[in-house]
Order: C-alpha cells, then sequence, then structure tokens
C-alpha cells in the first residue's frame, strides 16, 4: 500500500503518542459505559410495564362503556332510537378524549343513531373538512328511513341547546353489514375489532361492540364504541426517556401502529394511517433501522447505529399483552447519549490538555510535510494527465529544489514530444498507448469498420500553377476543416494521401453505431466545404468540391511496418471497395456514395437514393450502392427540400424500369426526368445505357452493370 507523503509522516508521529494513552482511556470508558448499559436497560423494563398498565386500564374503560350502554338500551329499549337515548349514550364518553365514537345499530330496521367526540383542536370535521362552529364539542349522525328511503344527516351539538342539522343526504350505510356488528353478534362477550380506517376521518382506530338484547330475549340492535390509536401515541409519548428517546408500537404481522418524535424537537404523539396498499408505514429512519435489524435478531436488548443518524442507541423490543384485539410489540429507543454523556463528557475534559497539544504538534508536522510534498503532488498529477494524452496546459512550478526543477523540465520536453507525435498520428492511438503502458508491437486485429475516402475532384488541374509555399497552407486549412468533422463524429483520420482523406470508424475505439457517424460526418465535411467556398479570404484552391465513398466490412485492423517504423492502418478487400467507391462519383457526378453495408445500417435514419448495382474495377461481387442524401431527423440539419424529394421518388421509377430491363419505357421516363434532375451527368449515364440495351440488349441480364476500368 501506497501513502502519500505527508500523511505518512503525520500518522507515524501520531501513532505512537496516541497508543498508551488510548488503552488506559479505554478501559475507565468502557467499564463506566457497560453500568450506563445496565441501568438503561433497567429503565426501558419499568417503562415498558408502565405502558402496560395504562393501556389496560384505556381497555377496561372501553369495555365498561360499552356493557354499560347495553345495559341501558336492555332495559330502556324505547331509548334506543331516540334523541334522548343519544343524550344518554354520549354521557357515558364525554370528558374522555380517548373515545371517538359511541352509537347504536338496529336490528330491525337498520337505523344508525351516533355520537361524536369532537376533540378541541379540530377545526373541521368530515372528509370534505366542515368548519366546527364555535363551542361545538361533538356531532350527531343518524341514518333512518324517511318516505321511502335512507336519509342521513349530521347535527352540531354542545348539550345546551338544540342539535342543529349542517348536512344532509341519501345514505347507502346499513350497520348491520358492519364487521364491528357482524363480530358482536358471533360472539357472547364484548367484541375488540382489529385496527381499521374510520368512515369520517379516514384515521385508524379500534370498535368495542357488544349485542343489545331486550328483557324477553330478542335482539334490539349492537351498541359500538371507538376508540382511536391516538390513544396509544399518549401512552407511549408518556413513557419516553430522556430528550431523545423514541418510542414506537408495532402489531402481530410487525408493521408500525403508533411512533413518537423526541421531546427535545416539541413533536406530540404521532400516528399512522393506512395507505393505498394497505400497509401501515412510518416516516423515522432511525425507527425503520430497529425494527430492520430486531427482525433479524430477535433479541429483547440490543444497540444499533443507524447510518442516517451517526449516534449510537440501546433499543428494547418486546411484545405486550393483547391490546385492541392483537399483541403489540413495544420498542423503546435510547441514544446512549442519554446515560454515558456524563461519563464521555468527562472523559473528553480530562484528555482535552493533552490532545490539544497533540493536535498542534501533528499539524505543525503535517504542515511541513504538505510543504514538501505539494510539488510532488503537482507533478504526479501533471504525469497522469500526460498518460490520458491531456498536453493542453502548461506545469509550472517554482521550486528551490533541484530535483524537483529536474523534473519539470523532463515532463515538459516530453509533453512537446508527445503533443508533435499525435500530429502524425491518430490521437486515439497514442490515448491508448499511452493508457495502456505497454510496448507496441507488429500485428492487428480483424473487426468490422466504416471506411471513407475523400477526394478533392480537379486537383491536379487546380494546382498546377500553384507555388508550394501558397499550396501547403490552404491544402492544410481544407484537412484541417475536413478532419474536425470526422474526429468530431467519432472518426479517425488514417492518413492524408496527397489531396484524399482515408478515415477509420470503431477503430481504434469502439463504436457501436459507426456506419451512422461516418455518414453523419461526410454530410458535416460537405457543409463545413460549403462554409470554406462562401469565406471571402485568400484560398487558392476554391471552389472545393470533395467526393466520398463509404463502406462497411471486416478488416484487420492494427500496426503493419518494421519494429523500428510502425503505422496504424485497416488492410483488406474492404478498404479497397471503398476507395473504388469514391472514384464511381466521377462516374455518377455524386458527392457521396455508400456501399449496400453501410446503407443497411442507416436507410432508417438517412434518406438515401439507390445509384447502381455494379461491380467496380478490380473487384469481384457486386454491390448495390446509395446516394447519401440528407438525414430524416428534423434537427440533424442536414435535410432534404420537398423538391428533393419528389426528384428522388420520380428517380425511383425510372431506376426500377431500368433494373427490370424495359429499356424503351425506362428510356422515355429518363428524358422526362432529366428536365427537373438536378444531377443530369447520372440521368445521361443510364440515358446512354438503355439507349444501348435497347438496340442491343445484353445476353442475360441480372440487373448488375460491371466496370472494365477504374
Amino acid at each position: 500500500m501506497k501513502v502519500r507523503l505527508h500523511i505518512g509522516v503525520a500518522t507515524l508521529f501520531t501513532f505512537l503518542t496516541l497508543a498508551v494513552t488510548t488503552l488506559l482511556v479505554a478501559i475507565l470508558y468502557f467499564g463506566n459505559k457497560e453500568l450506563a448499559i445496565r441501568t438503561a436497560n433497567e429503565r426501558m423494563t419499568e417503562a415498558r410495564n408502565q405502558s402496560v398498565e395504562e393501556m389496560l386500564t384505556v381497555i377496561r374503560g372501553a369495555g365498561n362503556v360499552v356493557s354499560s350502554a347495553s345495559v341501558f338500551l336492555s332495559k330502556f329499549s324505547e331509548y334506543a332510537g331516540s334523541s334522548a337515548g343519544l343524550e344518554v349514550l354520549y354521557s357515558q364518553m364525554q370528558g374522555n378524549e380517548h373515545y371517538y365514537g359511541l352509537y347504536f345499530g338496529e336490528e330491525k330496521s337498520g337505523d344508525f343513531f351516533q355520537n361524536i367526540n369532537l376533540p378541541k383542536h379540530w377545526k373541521t370535521f368530515g372528509p370534505t373538512a366542515v368548519p366546527v362552529p364555535e363551542g361545538v364539542d361533538r356531532v350527531q349522525r343518524i341514518i333512518t328511513d324517511q318516505s321511502g328511503e335512507r336519509v342521513e344527516t349530521y347535527f352540531w351539538s354542545n348539550g345546551s341547546s338544540l342539535p342543529t342539522p349542517f348536512r344532509s343526504g341519501t345514505a347507502v350505510y346499513d350497520p348491520r353489514t358492519r364487521p364491528w356488528y357482524r363480530g358482536a353478534l358471533e360472539q357472547s362477550g364484548i367484541y375488540v375489532s382489529p385496527l381499521y380506517q374510520f368512515e369520517s376521518t379516514g384515521r385508524l382506530g379500534a370498535t368495542f361492540s357488544k349485542t343489545v338484547i331486550d328483557n324477553e330475549g330478542k335482539l334490539l340492535g349492537v351498541v359500538a364504541l371507538d376508540i382511536t390509536i391516538s390513544a396509544l401515541s399518549q401512552i407511549l409519548d408518556d413513557i419516553r426517556i430522556g430528550d431523545h428517546g423514541l418510542v414506537f408500537m408495532l402489531d402481530r404481522e410487525g408493521r408500525l401502529l403508533s411512533y413518537t418524535s423526541t421531546r427535545s424537537k416539541g413533536g406530540e404523539p404521532r400516528f399512522v394511517s393506512s395507505n393505498t396498499n394497505g400497509s401501515i408505514e412510518g416516516s423515522s429512519k432511525i425507527i425503520d433501522s430497529v425494527i430492520d435489524e430486531w427482525r433479524a435478531s430477535q433479541q429483547d436488548f440490543f444497540r444499533i447505529a443507524p447510518e442516517s443518524d451517526g449516534r449510537s442507541y440501546i433499543t428494547s423490543v418486546m411484545p405486550i399483552p393483547e391490546v385492541f384485539g392483537a399483541q403489540p410489540t413495544l420498542g423503546l429507543i435510547v441514544p446512549e447519549d442519554e446515560f454515558i454523556g456524563d461519563i464521555k463528557r468527562n472523559t473528553t475534559r480530562a484528555m482535552q490538555f493533552g490532545v490539544l497539544a497533540l493536535t498542534l504538534a501533528v499539524a505543525f508536522t503535517f504542515v511541513v510535510a504538505r510543504l514538501l510534498s505539494k510539488n510532488l503532488v503537482r507533478v504526479a498529477a501533471e504525469a497522469r494527465k500526460v498518460s490520458n494524452f491531456e498536453l493542453s496546459e502548461d506545469l509550472n512550478l517554482k521550486s528551490n529544489i533541484q530535483e524537483v526543477a529536474e523534473l519539470e523540465t523532463a515532463i515538459a520536453s516530453m509533453k512537446a514530444g508527445l503533443s508533435s507525435f499525435g500530429a502524425f498520428v491518430p490521437k486515439e492511438l497514442v490515448r491508448s498507448i499511452l493508457s495502456k503502458a505497454e510496448r507496441i508491437s507488429v500485428g492487428g486485429e480483424s473487426r468490422d469498420v466504416t471506411l471513407m475516402f475523400a477526394d478533392l475532384k480537379g486537383f491536379t488541374r487546380q494546382t498546377e500553377g500553384l507555388e508550394p509555399e501558397v499550396l501547403m497552407p490552404a491544402l492544410s486549412e481544407y484537412f484541417e476543416a475536413m478532419e474536425k468533422e470526422i474526429s468530431g463524429n467519432q472518426g479517425t483520420v488514417d492518413k492524408y494521401i496527397g489531396d484524399a482523406i482515408m478515415a477509420l470508424w470503431n477503430a481504434p475505439l469502439d463504436d457501436t453505431d459507426h456506419p451512422v457517424h461516418a455518414c453523419r460526418a461526410a454530410l458535416a465535411c460537405l457543409q463545413a466545404e460549403a462554409s470554406l467556398n462562401s469565406d471571402n479570404g485568400a484560398l487558392p484552391l476554391r471552389p472545393l468540391q470533395t467526393r466520398f465513398g463509404l463502406h462497411t466490412g471486416r478488416v484487420v485492423v492494427g500496426n503493419v511496418g518494421s519494429l523500428s517504423r510502425l503505422q496504424y492502418t485497416a488492410l483488406g478487400a474492404a478498404v479497397n471497395f471503398a476507395s473504388r467507391l469514391e472514384g464511381l462519383n466521377k462516374v455518377y457526378g455524386t458527392r457521396v456514395l455508400v456501399s449496400s453495408d453501410v446503407a443497411v445500417h442507416v436507410e432508417s435514419m438517412f434518406l438515401l437514393r439507390e445509384v447502381d448495382h455494379v461491380v467496380p474495377a478490380g473487384t469481384s461481387f457486386p454491390s448495390r450502392i446509395f446516394e447519401l442524401i440528407a438525414e430524416k431527423d428534423d434537427e440533424s440539419g442536414f435535410l432534404a427540400s420537398v423538391a428533393k424529394k419528389r426528384e428522388l421518388e420520380e428517380w425511383r421509377v425510372c431506376y426500377d424500369l431500368y433494373q427490370s430491363g424495359k429499356w424503351a419505357d425506362a428510356l422515355e421516363a429518363l428524358q422526362t426526368h432529366r428536365e427537373i434532375a438536378t444531377n443530369k451527368l447520372v440521368v445521361d449515364v443510364f440515358i446512354e445505357r438503355c439507349s444501348r440495351f435497347a438496340f442491343k440488349p445484353p445476353a442475360a441480364w441480372d440487373g448488375v452493370y460491371r466496370f472494365e476500368k477504374k
């Protein structure tokens, strides 16, 4: 393992000094820490027992309320469906914030009478958020049959005046179909429902219900009491330990029922509600981490340090007696600092002076080492840039150390040499050689590439009278413009041959879309050429007119030559075919010709015109050749006009007649098409062929035209 100079010096100086001190302090610290943790476990057990007793008190109280209401309605059945009965029922729950609603469902008619306790902090009521009037402390809800339909009416009530209706409408609610009603019928005692969402508020709670039987043993209905889970939340809030303690409760399935925030944040008790998928979720990352750890270990007491918080916690998670028809699990979470904070503070205070002195010494050592290594770090960074062929920035070191100054001079010389080297060979190849840090050798690999040959029309004639001093800058300006578009579309210029350019795609760097990028580069080169031609500056070669040939095929790419002089290039029949394609532009008057191997990859993205089916001179196999016109993408900038597209459609008709051997029809169509053709040379070529073939048809026409001369 390699270590930086300044870090190594500072670390070694610090390590030996800290070793003995740390050992002595650790013995004292961890001894006191274990004592504090045992105290924490005792506190948690005490809090758990307290919460169990309070929960059972709430449950017994709810059972007593339901039993009392059932006895009352049994003895005085005439009150079961009346406003007076509602008042009596309300007296059973009045003043208890844990009780949400006490109600009665009648067996015979399905009528429903409910008292809803409104907490003081509620400003609205119901799913539609109706504002609660001043002084109102409850809502009465009555569902009865009126004129052949069921009507539901809500009343505001404060106990001192007549109830005031505030909402009324038809209802489909039938208490006899509800789980709390059916549950009470299925057992003789008090039925406690599982947790569910209350219809009127959407919050979680449970229902205690009991049947009402008259003196003759006849079922009158079911009386029920809703108790909200906020009662549990208040109990959990009361048993929190310290300012940063948390409490939570899980149901039998291990889902979160209720949880608290910390006292230090001033958080009130929280309860969770079911989402649309039926699962119950909390919002505390610490509680989530504790639940995950408990599910994995099933330990009653354990310690945990969640990544989301960075602090260590002491945790107790144990089941408690049955509550709300289930056996919940109670969890208490307390930061270790609540118990061992004083121990930490005393230990820290005792070490402060020594740590301060040590820190100053380490800082001084670090600064000195940093000054020594600063220039070395810059040299190393510059060397990494060189290995990535990043040669644009200069290294300006001002060091009085002789060795560092010599190293700077050596790197500057190396960068200058590599920069010049990159002008003679493809930069991608140089970057690959530097990154692999291996010696190169003669050899290559077989792979599919797209090749481009580009050549200037009439270059020899244009340059006959030019002096070399004039020709070289002009030709270099042209090459620079072409190379910019080729490399900008992921291509690599392999070599310059006089005024010609040979370029590769998918070598030496991988490029899965190399036919597409090559076609786009050809169109970009045409656009760059047009820009050069429109330039008002001195350009002796003007007007420029470049012809391109593109072909995709399998070649061998690699290093050829001798061990003392190598050249990276591509070899194979595909290279020769690409060169022949470029030359065929002279025959057809086209600018960019691509082979069928290119066309099959790009026909969905580029507008192509099939020009001919040929066997170029010097080759053996026929190939369909296409003229690259434009891109189909509206955002490309290389689009064809509507007139051009119409011209291509007419050409297609002429070409199909030619391919099918209908010489007379093809001749007539071509002569008509010539009037609108922008490239009349290609039309004349086929007019000449059709005239000749009409007079003397080929012996065996297969649609392929074989060139005998280059």
